[in-house]
């Protein structure tokens, strides 16, 4: 019997995703010390603000070093504050209707004698308001590395945006690889960025088996900001697409639907987080990620063992009712060593 979206709110509730803790955003929020190389050349640069260099000098200096090493860029553009993105973007605004071109690459940016000049201008005012303080005194490295620790979550703002948002179909990829059940892109599991497989014209993150003979497709999302009105029409869309798509090409013998959601912006989107649940034939989250594996398993024919926590049990109870003749339940002392972690259970093909 399915759950009531009341039973299916509960459950997301309770296991509401804290990303705050989880070692993959955790890994965000603290830089690896700059290297010799970077520390030297940012000592350099502000020894040149202190001994008063001109723009020119700087520019010169900078921008040599920058093309016998391309990645010296990036710390520059961190202690200054500027992410890639947007450095990129305000160089392309400042020179939209001219000859200049910006590369889509900062590390280009050095190549073009034009775009290198409109990069300086750019550039050189912000290294010198952000650096000039360190002139009264002499102690750069820890100075500048305590620059890099304090400006280094702005600067990785966006890439840890762009890898969360694909983290949910990674972890899953991972999980369904450790216990052999076939998916694709299988490459999804080395990169999360891997392009999404296609059914009809409808896009998943991943489908198992294979695309070409879908028995279960997943639609992966992660929300921990605010995601505005777009973002909260667009999930409830997405899953709606996908099963009006099932309906009217497969009928009867349709894909399962699941949908993988995680993050406490969901909170926020009732709208969308009851569209998703009630749209996909089944949902799971970081905890319940063994879920998917589950619905995985049946649609193959093949049984998995599920160890769950006694506190646990109950709120999987429907869930377990309906794939009873698939789903082998067992407690964690009965997990073999060969078994794969997934959430809050212990899983392996039996």
């Amino acid at each position: 019997m399915p759950e009531s979206l009341e039973q299916k709110t509960a459950e997301f509730e309770q296991h509401l995703w804290d990303h705050t803790t989880d070692p993959f955003q955790m890994a965000f929020d603290r830089r690896a010390p700059f290297t010799g190389e970077e520390a030297a050349f940012l000592s350099d640069i502000v020894a040149m603000i202190c001994e008063r260099q001109n723009d020119t000098a700087m520019s010169n200096f900078i921008r040599e070093r920058v093309r016998a090493e391309s990645g010296l860029i990036h710390p520059v553009l961190q202690v200054a504050g500027l992410t890639r993105n947007k450095m990129l973007v305000d160089l392309k605004a400042g020179t939209r209707g001219g000859d200049v071109r910006i590369p889509g690459d900062v590390r280009r940016l050095p190549v073009n004698d034009g775009v290198w000049a409109v990069t300086s201008r750019y550039l050189l005012p912000r290294l010198r308001v952000v650096l000039q303080p360190l002139c009264n005194g002499n102690q750069y490295g820890s100075i500048l590395e305590s620059l890099n620790q304090a400006t280094w979550p702005g600067w990785i703002r966006q890439e840890r945006a762009k890898r969360q948002g694909h983290e949910a179909e990674y972890r899953l990829a991972i999980l369904l690889r450790s216990l052999d059940l076939p998916f694709e892109p299988q490459s999804k599991a080395e990169n999360p960025l891997t392009r999404d497989a296609q059914i009809h014209g409808v896009s998943f993150d991943l489908v198992v088996p294979l695309a070409s003979e879908p028995v279960m497709c997943v639609k992966a999302t992660v929300h921990t900001a605010n995601i505005g009105q777009y973002g909260e029409s667009k999930d409830k869309m997405e899953i709606e697409e996908a099963a009006e798509m099932f309906r009217r090409r497969f009928g009867n013998d349709a894909p399962a639907l699941v949908a993988l959601i995680v993050g406490i912006r969901f909170r926020s989107n009732r709208a969308g987080l009851n569209g998703v649940l009630e749209g996909a034939d089944e949902f799971c989250q970081f905890q319940s990620i063994w879920k998917a594996a589950v619905v995985a398993a049946s649609r193959l024919g093949r049984s998995i063992a599920v160890a769950l926590p006694s506190d646990d049990v109950p709120s999987h109870e429907a869930f377990l009712a309906r794939y009873g003749e698939y789903a082998i339940t067992a407690s964690l002392s009965e997990a073999p060593h060969h078994s794969t972690q997934a959430g809050e259970a212990l899983v392996w093909m039996s």
